[in-house]
Parts: structure tokens; sequence; C-alpha cells
């Protein structure tokens, strides 16, 4: 339990860089308080103290907002940002290093009592729903409002209503993705044209061109803007694009992406 304890207080105050901003939130936090009540609750339940794991847990809901029942398993370094509205359910099973946010729910699909099984550096945005007997892999990440309920593999973007895999990120040492040749210039300013159009979710920069990133540190698009995208490209290029040519390296920056286009506008 300390050990998974340590690992929670860790993660969630690894921003923090003075001592006591990391006590403050240490003590005032709601996320970190719901993650350290489970873990009081879980421990009581594994010594046969069920009625106190219970109180713990109600005490918990009330104070915090979010039901996590001492039955799940969950591994060490969870991170809850706003718990309120977050359920997961007894007999869920949610690997280490896992991020939750508003309105999570990993629980069941159809009233029954099958969970889902959740991998390692699992993310949720707001809303984000995980239910029934299915399993999820490591570095999946749920985008806002979606409604997982069929099986994941690792390494994916999730979007949609049942969520379905919007972009498959590869790691550094995979091969060559195709795509990566200097793009035309025409091609780089009708994304950029496209790109003003369709993005409103985010800022998008007064400037840019092939180097602009898409991903993170660049525009930092999301999964939602990445669909629309996706879609303005087919009718823009009169191109089928399938889900599993949407890598994050092809997402990587505006020259990658146009490069990509010109190779499916070519074959």
């Amino acid at each position: 339990m300390l050990d998974s304890v340590r690992a929670d207080v860790r993660r969630m105050t690894a921003q923090e860089t003075s001592l006591a901003s990391k006590v403050g939130l240490f003590f005032f936090h709601p996320g970190l308080q719901a993650v350290l009540f489970y873990r009081l609750a879980r421990w009581l339940l594994l010594h046969h103290l069920g009625p106190l794991a219970v109180v713990t847990s109600y005490v918990s809901s009330v104070l915090t907002g979010a039901q996590i029942s001492p039955r799940a398993a969950i591994g060490k370094g969870l991170r809850i940002y706003h718990p309120h509205g977050v359920v997961i359910g007894a007999g869920a099973i949610v690997g280490d290093h896992c991020t939750l946010s508003h309105g999570n729910m990993i629980g069941t699909f159809a009233g029954d009592e099958e969970r889902p099984v959740i991998g390692y550096h699992f993310s949720a945005a707001t809303g984000a729903k995980i239910l029934g007997k299915i399993t999820v892999g490591d570095y999946v990440r749920v985008s806002p409002n979606s409604v997982v309920i069929t099986s994941l593999p690792d390494n994916v973007v999730a979007t949609g209503v049942p969520a379905r895999i919007l972009l498959r990120e590869q790691p550094e040492s995979a091969a060559a993705t195709p795509g990566t040749e200097k793009p035309a210039v025409d091609t780089v300013d009708r994304l950029v044209s496209l790109l003003r159009r369709n993005v409103e979710a985010v800022p998008v920069p007064a400037s840019m061109d092939a180097s602009t990133g898409l991903l993170g540190e660049g525009i930092g698009l999301d999964s939602v803007e990445i669909l629309k995208l996706v879609c303005a490209i087919e009718d823009e290029f009169g191109l089928t694009i399938d889900e599993s040519e949407l890598t994050a390296a092809r997402f990587k920056t505006v020259g990658s992406l146009a490069g990509f286009i010109q190779e499916k506008s070519a074959s």
C-alpha cells in the first residue's frame, strides 16, 4: 500500500516546484484525496475489515465526489484531476500510471457484473466511459465523452460513441512512415487552409508552414479536431483514409501530413 501511495503522491505533485505547493496539493487536492481514500479502503478490505472499507468509500464519495470501489484493483501512480462523477466499479482492473478526469466511468455495460481490464498508462478525458467485459491495452487515450464498449489494442487514441480508433501511435523505433518526404508547396497551402477553416477548439497560429507541429506542443489538436480534419481532407483531396493509416507520426507536423496526402493521391 505504501509504495502505491508514494507513487500516487509523487505523480500528482511532480509538476509542483516548491515544497509549500506540494504540501498544499497533498492536503487540498480532491483528486489526490479520492485516490488516498481508495488506497485506505482497499487496504481495509484486504485485511478483512470490509465494513470499515465501505464506510471509508462512502466518506470519500461525500467529500470528493468520486465513487471508487475498494473491490477494484488499481495500480500505483493513479492520477485523478477532477474527481466529481468518477466511478470505478467493483471488479474493475486498472494498471499503473493511469489518468482520469471529471465524469469518467469504468464499470458495467448492461447491468451485469462484468467490468473492464485496463493496461498501463491509460488516459481518459472528461466524460469518457469504459464499459463492460473488455480489455484496454497500454498507452491508450480516450477522448472527451467517448464510450468504449469494445476492446482496444496498445498505443491508440479512441473517440466517439461508440468509440473507434482514431490514431495509432507508433514507437520512435518503428519503421519509417510513408509521407515523410518533402511535400509540394501547393499541398501544404491547401492543408493550412483546411486547418484554418476546420479547427475551432484550439488556437491556430497566425503563420503556419510545413514545420508547424499538429500534436502536443504544436497546435495541440485533440482527437475530435483530428477527426474533423480527416473528414475535411477526404473531401478536399478526394481520398478515403483507412483507420489503420491514422498514425501519430503522420500527424506530427503539417509537412508530414501533407506528404501522406501526396502519397495517397498518387496511389
